[in-house]
Parts: C-alpha cells; sequence; structure tokens
C-alpha cells in the first residue's frame, strides 16, 4: 500500500470518527436529559451520508463495540481490501446486528461483506445450523455456509471474537478478507 493509499485511508478514518462523535454529541443534546449514552439517532444526523450510518452509541438497544472500547469494524475489515473482492470504497455501511454479532456491513450490487463483533453471551454462543469447518486458506477461520448463500467466517481469540460475513465472492476473495481481518486483529 503506497503512502498516498495510507494517508487517504487514515483521512476516511478520521473523518468516520468525527461523524460518529458529532452523531453522537447530537444526540445527546437533543434526547430529554442530554446525557443518555442510548439516545436514539435523530432522523437526519449533520454527518456525511456517503460514509455510511453513523454508529451511535446504544443504536441497537444495546451496548455496541464503541462501548466496549472495540476498533469500528470499518477499520478491521479495511476499505482497501473490500475494494479488490469488488465492494466500492464509494459503498455506504449498514450498522447492523445480526444472531452472531454486531458490526457493519458493506454491499454493492451482488457482493456483500460484513465485520461483526461476538458482544454478548448470546451471539458468542450462536452456531450455526450446519456446522463449522477449519479453513486454513482463511486466515485459520472456522467458515460455515448459511441457506441464504451467505458464508460466515469465525476468527479472532477469547478477547476479541468476529464474524467475517461475506456473499457474492469466490472462494480466492473470501480468503483474501478473512486473511485481511486476521492481519488487523493480530495488530489489536
Amino acid at each position: 500500500m503506497g503512502l498516498l493509499d495510507k494517508a487517504k485511508k487514515l483521512a476516511e478514518l478520521a473523518k468516520e470518527k468525527a461523524d460518529d462523535a458529532l452523531a453522537e454529541v447530537r444526540a445527546r443534546a437533543e434526547s430529554p436529559g442530554g446525557s443518555s449514552p442510548a439516545a436514539p439517532a435523530p432522523p437526519h444526523t449533520a454527518s456525511d451520508d456517503r460514509m455510511g450510518t453513523p454508529y451511535i452509541p446504544g443504536m441497537l438497544g444495546k451496548p455496541g463495540w464503541r462501548e466496549e472500547g472495540l476498533v469500528d469494524p470499518a477499520a478491521v475489515l479495511p476499505i482497501d481490501d473490500r475494494d479488490k473482492v469488488g465492494i466500492a470504497h464509494s459503498t455506504k455501511s449498514e450498522v447492523r446486528e445480526e444472531p452472531f454479532g454486531m458490526g457493519r456491513r458493506w454491499t454493492s450490487g451482488g457482493r456483500a461483506a460484513g465485520l461483526y463483533y461476538r458482544l454478548t453471551p448470546e451471539q458468542r454462543a450462536w452456531l450455526p445450523p450446519g456446522g463449522l469447518v477449519l479453513d486454513p486458506e482463511a486466515g485459520g477461520a472456522l467458515v460455515t455456509m448459511l441457506d441464504d448463500g451467505r458464508s460466515l467466517m469465525f476468527l479472532g481469540a477469547d478477547a476479541v471474537q468476529v464474524v467475517l460475513e461475506v456473499r457474492g465472492l469466490d472462494v480466492h476473495e473470501r480468503a483474501a478478507l478473512a486473511r485481511a481481518v486476521a492481519e488487523q486483529l493480530s495488530a489489536l
């Protein structure tokens, strides 16, 4: 990765964090008590919609990755790696909760990638109906395929467990994303 690419990546992450912080301050200011950390997101924030859904603490009804002191999923599943598998830089994220975790998903055409932290005991205990298989090419991930066509890759250790969700990617693209996530996790 060149110096210019690194600078762009850092600038995008800084902007996202600033937008998230601004949205959080506005949500707190608009809440009745003025300081509720679980205040719902205002319908329209001043954040840049091109960056995707800003994360607001408690927006999914429970503490998320920020409250746990974890890095935003957008940094664990880097933009350049998503771009390499056909999910363009301009793709907006959605903040989502699935039975296996809370995180972000990027969807572009028939391709999608998501990164979810396994935060709650229920999320950590969730197992796919089809079981898991070890995939050495995917950073040592445990992998499963769901009936709806999504592949889930379970990565990380006890302290930080994540699920990489992909759809519409071939085996090599899935493995490349899993290796990128494993590399980011090892740096945390």
